[in-house]
């Protein structure tokens, strides 16, 4: 059922309701048949709202709504929004009642930009989850300490962008002895320490554009952890 349909429903619903009221149920009698009504009125369905592109959305209605089948009136709804938020998929909720008989989910569904320390995955909010299954599409892959997942993504979009013309970044590392490493889809990797990254990382560019193609397709490591060159590790051709 979609917004638009729950909405047409609930503003029918409410004009049966004020007909009731408006055929001479007054004072207390209409306030504790109404009360008794509302009792009796029981959860009939979660429904979500959201974009979805990991999850199955029928499928987590259909859980929530068993989860959830109790009375309209007396459901805790931060309790619906932890059960929701639970689920690692989903960023952030936040949940209504839709009279009579409806609970409205608002969502949004974690968007992983990089798997993190082959594990994990960061979500474009920064923070970290791991879902059931593995994401099958291509994501850079990043290592480095869990306080610092936005820090080591930061220094990703800044090697992939300047990069860009050489070969697309597959890795990032930030180790805590040997510093910054990259890994280029070619299979060559840079290394540039713990100090001056953007110095180093334009040698270590400088050296990759003036290579030949040959010397290029045999190299393995371009060590730019020096303070004016670097040093090149190419594989013998056959």
């Amino acid at each position: 059922m979609t917004v638009q349909q729950i909405a047409t429903r609930t503003l029918t619903h409410w004009k049966v309701l004020l007909l009731v009221l408006g055929l001479g149920l007054t004072g207390s009698l209409a306030a504790s048949g109404l009360g008794h009504l509302f009792e009796q009125i029981k959860i009939r369905q979660v429904v979500l709202d959201g974009t979805l592109n990991y999850l199955d959305q029928r499928a987590l209605e259909d859980q929530l709504t068993r989860q959830f089948s109790g009375s309209y009136l007396e459901t805790v709804l931060p309790q619906v929004v932890s059960a929701v938020e639970a689920h690692p998929w989903i960023a952030d909720a936040s949940v209504r009642r839709v009279w009579p008989d409806t609970l409205l989910v608002e969502i949004t569904e974690q968007r992983p930009v990089a798997i993190y320390n082959d594990t994990l995955y960061l979500g474009v909010s920064g923070d970290l989850f791991e879902p059931p299954a593995p994401v099958d599409e291509p994501l850079p892959k990043l290592y480095g300490a869990l306080s610092e997942t936005m820090q080591v993504y930061s220094h990703y979009g800044v090697f992939a962008d300047r990069l860009s013309d050489i070969a697309e970044v597959d890795a990032v590392s930030r180790g805590v002895d040997l510093g910054w490493q990259i890994t280029l889809a070619n299979g060559v990797r840079l290394k540039l320490g713990r100090t001056d990254i953007l110095g180093r990382l334009a040698r270590a560019r400088d050296v990759l554009l003036r290579l030949e193609p040959d010397t290029l397709a045999n190299l393995r490591v371009v060590d730019a952890r020096y303070g004016n060159g670097v040093a090149l590790n190419v594989e013998a051709s056959e």
